[in-house]
């Protein structure tokens, strides 16, 4: 990847919204656990009725107990103790091992017709969260014609109507399973690629600094807004109080009376202009308290689609964890932020244009400064519009108070979002095509929890 000049900029390859990610060595953990345990039941079952069983079915599930601890044994070796990672042979032989051990299971415990079967679908879902599509059905295939072997070769094996529709339960699963691991799996590369993106861009002390500065000097900036805008202020009413009165006077004739609205107008229009800087002057978190970013998100989405700006073919798209993330801050001064964004993504969307809006946690390593603040780990707050672009002259000077693209607009929108996200001490980065906008939101995650005792 490019590293962008501008510090606040950085390109950002995927498109399409993310999801929570797959953790693959936590699943593998989940699997070992239910392979042993399953395992051990079986050859605990099949001790308790020695007496009663034949050989071969104590002898079976004894093989099954000691192949699962091996194969375990193995498998948490290479992943935790070597730290290798589970590539694509790997999780196909745990599969395949979870595979063949369900069979034996199923022939100890009755052959086709046990109870047990039902455990071909676990295995079938397993497959759905390591391996992808075709995987998946090529395990629940290879499952399938197992199960139906063992029904073809079992002297009196159990071939009814009840037999072909477990079959084709299993063969459903299948379906939906792979269907499901397609999606996860598109979704969590988007995920994993844009994590990687951000481990990438790395800001250097030297970045933080430039950062820093552009930070005072917009708080300079706000400063002299809000001084400007008390001092006009007062006046501005005087006049508007004025010139409505004469505007109102028996003695005004028509074009007089025009003048006058003229001037009460725009006089209300430059009140609100006023407004816009003082409210810039003030951004300041003043409540500081842990804040669910997620839910603080989820408003500012609820607000936009029903902004009377949205075009009514305009639709948003929001992919966000179903947990809450909570960082430190003001969740008025986040959440009008975040809306500042969503707005203009809305204005910028062609008719029938998609925003999509998505969130990822980031662990430290995934985050774009090294330390404090992001010792806890991070949120990525990202809105893309399928507009137009921002143009290349405006790039660089666009979160620079008063500079607009939009006609009538005070260009305080972007600042507002400069001076909020700084407030919460995070980052801002952008990237911007002729196919659309991008803006990602850097937060740190909070220290602490939601009673306000510290996590570190």
């Amino acid at each position: 990847m490019t590293r962008a000049k501008d510090p606040r900029l950085v390109q950002t390859l995927v498109a399409h919204p993310l999801a929570a990610p797959l953790d693959i060595r936590r699943i593998l953990r989940g699997v070992h656990v239910a392979r042993l345990s399953l395992a051990a039941a079986i050859y605990l079952a099949a001790v308790f009725v020695w007496l009663t069983t034949d050989e071969s079915s104590t002898l079976l599930s004894s093989l099954a107990l000691v192949g699962a601890m091996s194969f375990t044994a193995a498998s948490v070796i290479y992943t935790e103790v070597y730290k290798r990672p589970a590539g694509k042979t790997f999780l196909y032989l745990q599969a395949l091992f979870d595979l063949a051990l369900v069979t034996a299971v199923v022939q100890v415990t009755g052959g086709p017709g046990s109870g047990f079967a039902a455990l071909y679908i676990l295995v079938t879902a397993e497959a759905a969260l390591l391996l992808p599509a075709r995987g998946v059905v090529l395990v629940a295939a290879l499952g399938i014609a197992v199960y139906v072997a063992a029904a073809v070769m079992t002297p009196g094996g159990e071939r009814d109507l009840r037999f072909w529709l477990r079959v084709g339960v299993f063969a459903a699963v299948a379906g939906g399973c792979g269907y499901v691991s397609a999606k996860l799996r598109e979704q969590s590369i988007g995920q994993e690629a844009l994590a990687a993106e951000l481990a990438e861009f790395r800001l250097q002390k030297a970045d933080v600094e430039e950062l820093k500065s552009r930070a005072r000097k917009l708080e300079a900036v706000a400063e002299l807004s809000a001084s400007l805008a008390h001092e006009i202020r007062n006046p501005l009413s005087a006049i508007r109080s004025a010139v409505e009165q004469l505007g109102a006077s028996p003695r005004s004739n028509a074009d007089e009376r025009a003048l006058s609205t003229l001037v009460q107008r725009e006089s209300d229009r430059l009140s609100r202009l006023l407004s816009d800087f003082i409210d810039f002057a003030r951004l300041d978190a003043a409540r500081w308290t842990p804040v669910d970013a997620i839910e603080v998100a989820s408003g500012a989405i609820s607000l936009a689609e029903n902004h009377p700006d949205k075009p009514q073919g305009v639709t948003i798209n929001a992919t966000l964890p179903r947990t809450p993330v909570l960082v430190d801050g003001d969740s008025d001064l986040l959440h009008r932020a975040l809306f500042n964004l969503l707005l203009n993504a809305i204005q910028a969307s062609p008719p029938e244009g998609t925003i999509f809006v998505e969130a990822l946690e980031l662990s430290p390593r995934q985050t774009p400064i090294d330390g404090a603040p992001f010792l806890g780990g991070g949120l990525a707050i990202r809105i893309t519009d399928e507009g137009g672009g921002i143009p290349d002259d405006i790039r660089k000077r666009m979160f620079d108070p008063f500079v607009s693209t939009k006609r009538g607009g005070t260009g305080l929108g972007l600042a507002v979002v400069q001076r909020a996200i700084t407030a919460h001490k995070g980052l801002v980065l952008v990237d911007s095509t002729a196919r659309g906008s991008r803006f990602t939101v850097l937060l740190p995650r909070s220290t602490r929890s939601a009673n306000g005792v510290s996590n570190v």
